[in-house]
C-alpha cells in the first residue's frame, strides 16, 4: 500500500490581481486531477489497482492498493483474477463462476483474500460411461473426460470416437460414450451378366433356333476400405474395382433356311466318338439333395488337368475350378454342366464349358476337369463320368 500526500497550505493563485482566501485555495486544490498527481509523482497504477483519494484543507491524500493475482482451481481448470480486497466469494464472482451450492470451496467463501492465496472449487459429479458394450455410473470430482477414461482403465486407439471429446471438463449428469472404430480392407467378388447375341443362319430351318455358344458370367473383384463402429459396418469406400474375368456373350442361331420335311429319330440315345448321348430330358439329385432338371445326359471318359493361376482358357477366361475343357462341337462353350463319376464315387459338381484340348477334339475324352494342383489331378485320374447338360 502506497500513500501520497501533497500539501497545499500556501497554495494560492492570483485572479484579476486579488489573492484568494483559504476557502478559495481549498477549492482550487480540489480541482487537481488524481491522474495529474500520479503522473507528477511518477507513480504507475495498474488496471486493477485501487486508488483511494481523500481531500482535506489544502491537502490531497492518495492511498494506492495494489492488486494481486488469485488463482481459482475450478473443476481442474485454473482461472486467475486480480483482486485488491474482499472475500473468496468476491473472487469467485469476479471470475464469472456461478456456484450451485453443491461445491466444496477451499478456503471458505467468507475468508478474506490474501496475496498468494489459491482457491479450489470441487464437487462430486454423477457421470454415465458407455464403452465396450457396458454402461456404468460413477461419482467423480474433477478432471477431463480423457482423465476419467484413463482412471477407469479404458484405453483408446487413435480411431476411437469419444463423446464428449476427451478434453471436455466433467460436469454433473454427463454421459460419456466410447465407440470403438476399426478400419479393414476387404475383398469381395461380383458376377457380371453376359450379353445375348442373335445370329441368322440358313443352316437351320426357318422357325427353329439353336444355342451356338452359351453365355459365361464374368467376375469383378472389389477391394473396399470398411469402417466398423462397435463391430457394425458403418461406411464402405471402394478403393479398387477390377474386372478379373470378362463375360462371354451367349450366341443364339436363328434359322432362316427352307423348311424340310424330315422325321425325328425315335431313338433317345446316340453316340459321338467316345461319348454316349441320351437326348431324353429328366432330373437328377445333386450332392446337396436338390432335384435338378437336365436337357440331355452324356457318358464318357474324363481326365483332369491343372495350370498356373492366371492361365487363359480357349474362351479367354482365366482357369478356375468349375471351368472344364470339352469338344465345343459336342458341348458348346458356355454350356452349364453337372459332372459325377458313373459309379457315383466322386462328384466334380457344377461346371461350365470354357476350354478345349487335343484329346477332347479327337473324341478320346468327353470332359477334362480342372483342378488347382497336380495331386488333385492324380487323385481324379481317368474315370468314366456322367455329364448332365443343364437347362
Amino acid at each position: 500500500m502506497t500513500a501520497l500526500c501533497m500539501l497545499g497550505v500556501m497554495l494560492a493563485f492570483s485572479a484579476q490581481g486579488a489573492t484568494s482566501s483559504f476557502d478559495e485555495i481549498d477549492s482550487d486544490v480540489a480541482k487537481v486531477y488524481t491522474d495529474t498527481i500520479l503522473s507528477k509523482a511518477e507513480i504507475r497504477v495498474g488496471a486493477n489497482d485501487k486508488v483511494i483519494r481523500t481531500d482535506g484543507k489544502g491537502c490531497i491524500s492518495l492511498t494506492i492498493v495494489r492488486a494481486f493475482p488469485v488463482e481459482i482451481d475450478f473443476h481442474g481448470q485454473v482461472l486467475t483474477v486480480d483482486c485488491t480486497q474482499g472475500t473468496v466469494a468476491d473472487a469467485i464472482k469476479a471470475a464469472g463462476i456461478t456456484l450451485t451450492g453443491a461445491e466444496e470451496v477451499t478456503p471458505s467463501l467468507d475468508a478474506s483474500l490474501t496475496r498468494g492465496c489459491r482457491i479450489t472449487v470441487a464437487s462430486d459429479c454423477g457421470v454415465t460411461v458407455t464403452a465396450d458394450g457396458e454402461t456404468h455410473n460413477y461419482n467423480v470430482t474433477v478432471g477431463t473426460v480423457g482423465e476419467l477414461l484413463a482412471d477407469l482403465g479404458i484405453t483408446l486407439s487413435e480411431d476411437d470416437e469419444v463423446t464428449p471429446g476427451v478434453d471436455e471438463l466433467i460436469s454433473d449428469g454427463m454421459t460419456v460414450a466410447v465407440k470403438r472404430v476399426e478400419y479393414k480392407e476387404e475383398t469381395t467378388t461380383e458376377t457380371i451378366d453376359y450379353g445375348y447375341v442373335s445370329e441368322e443362319t440358313t443352316s437351320l430351318a426357318s422357325g427353329t433356333s439353336k444355342i451356338k455358344q452359351y453365355g459365361i458370367e464374368g467376375e469383378r473383384t472389389l477391394i473396399s476400405r470398411n469402417k466398423y463402429i462397435d463391430g457394425e459396418l458403418a461406411e464402405s469406400v471402394v478403393v479398387s474395382d477390377e474386372v478379373t474375368r470378362e463375360p462371354v456373350d451367349q450366341i443364339k442361331l436363328i434359322g432362316t433356311g427352307a423348311v424340310q420335311s424330315q422325321s425325328r429319330p425315335s431313338s433317345s440315345a446316340s453316340s459321338s466318338g467316345n461319348a454316349s448321348v441320351s437326348n431324353k430330358a429328366g432330373t437328377f439329385v445333386d450332392a446337396s439333395g436338390k432335384t435338378v432338371s437336365y436337357t440331355k445326359k452324356l457318358t464318357g471318359t474324363s481326365t483332369a488337368y491343372y495350370a498356373a493361376e492366371g492361365s487363359m482358357t480357349a474362351t479367354g477366361t482365366p482357369v478356375y475350378v468349375g471351368g472344364v475343357a470339352v469338344n465345343p462341337n459336342v458341348i458348346p462353350y458356355g454350356t452349364k454342366l453337372y459332372i459325377v463319376t458313373s459309379d457315383g464315387s466322386r462328384v466334380y459338381g457344377y461346371a461350365t464349358a470354357v476350354d478345349t484340348g487335343g484329346a477332347l477334339m479327337s473324341g478320346s475324352v468327353l470332359v477334362d476337369v480342372f483342378f488347382e494342383t497336380y495331386d488333385d489331378c492324380v487323385s481324379w485320374g481317368r474315370r468314366n463320368v456322367t455329364v448332365y447338360v443343364l437347362e
